[in-house]
């Protein structure tokens, strides 16, 4: 939007903000920013870790559109984060749900503007045999013993884009059924750049991007339900890794949105394995965490480990690396990264500079 509505641009270095978050909405306060986008960890972290005195003098009324996505949105936590900055100006509706993949460089549909964002309440089982059917009455109904997942709308395909959900066959589904997700519109790319034949292979059918994300469609909005390849199945049910690692982030000492659930199969038959970033370990943590996976899933993991802040893999926009987390686990080198420091933020900084004007440190 910088380039095309010729406006100002501010960048943050991400070490900067896993180091002081509040940086990010003074930065917004001092920039007076409208637009900004964030993965949702980063709008968890910001409710778990930003004191009130960080805040001294800020005003986040200018912010009109807090785009989050990039992974799985909790709704609790969204929620969380606008009752949280309220008392600084931020808008109720400024939360603002969003999908899209470089791939289309980059928008596919964004949710409500100008209103508080929308969310669903599904049947929880429902959704594991590919339907997704709204509770009646909303909590009543899970009163009444119908458990329920909450999903977010991403709203609708933006103007000249369209959306499909397709089955296994490659066959359009009706609304309400869960199936890849296919989009089209005018910045859908046409291919790979073909680098001496290490292109990946093309996922452009017959005009429409296979976008590798599961949803479906709901009163014309778009909910998001996972990755296929990242679809979890256990005992011949569907289970997607956000289901599971929703469920921690209710759980004392659990940093939210920092887990990552991944399923293997060896000599000994499926295994769920849930990897856990929690800011201390405190007595019985790893209990309570398997009893809330338990409680939300029926799942009980194969195995549960608990990690230092930091220790999953992400990818530039914020997205756990599931595959990698495994891979990692497996060669025993899921490691905590280097502590972030103030001396270590300013090395950083100071390479980059020194970059920009020919100076090797």
């Amino acid at each position: 939007p910088a380039l095309c509505h010729p406006s100002r641009l501010t960048l943050i270095p991400p070490e900067n903000f896993l180091a002081r978050p509040a940086l990010w909405l003074r930065g917004i306060s001092r920039q007076r920013a409208h637009v900004c986008p964030a993965p949702a960890f980063a709008y968890a972290l910001c409710t778990e870790r930003i004191r009130d005195e960080e805040l001294e003098g800020c005003d986040l009324s200018s912010w009109k559109m807090a785009l989050n996505g990039a992974e799985p949105i909790s709704a609790s936590a969204a929620r969380a984060f606008s009752a949280r900055f309220a008392r600084w100006g931020l808008s109720e509706s400024a939360m603002t749900p969003v999908y899209g993949l470089s791939e289309a460089a980059l928008a596919v549909s964004f949710g409500t503007i100008r209103e508080p964002f929308r969310s669903t309440r599904f049947q929880q089982e429902a959704l594991r045999q590919g339907r997704a059917l709204p509770v009646a009455g909303g909590q009543a109904g899970e009163q009444a013993g119908e458990q329920a997942v909450e999903l977010v709308s991403v709203g609708p395909p933006l103007p000249r884009f369209a959306v499909q959900i397709r089955d296994r066959g490659d066959q359009p589904l009706p609304e309400g059924w869960i199936g890849r997700i296919y989009a089209s519109g005018p910045s859908v790319m046409t291919g790979y750049f073909d680098a001496g034949g290490k292109a990946p292979p093309s996922p452009i059918r017959d005009g429409w991007l296979d976008t590798g994300d599961l949803g479906f469609l709901h009163g014309g909005q778009l909910y998001i339900t996972g990755r296929a390849r990242d679809l979890i199945i256990m005992r011949g049910r569907n289970h997607p890794p956000q289901e599971i690692e929703q469920a921690l982030d209710a759980v004392e000492g659990v940093r939210t949105g920092c887990a990552a659930a991944v399923a293997r199969i060896d000599g000994e038959g499926e295994q769920l394995l849930v990897f856990v970033e929690v800011r201390e370990a405190l007595p019985g943590l790893e209990d309570a965490c398997r009893r809330a996976v338990l409680g939300a899933t029926g799942l009980d993991p194969t195995r549960l480990l608990l990690l230092p802040p930091g220790t999953l893999p992400r990818t530039s926009s914020g997205k756990i690396r599931r595959a990698e987390t495994l891979r990692l686990w497996e060669a025993g080198r899921l490691l905590p990264p280097d502590a972030v420091d103030p001396l270590h933020i300013a090395g950083i900084m100071a390479r980059s500079v020194a970059g920009k004007i020919g100076i090797k440190l």
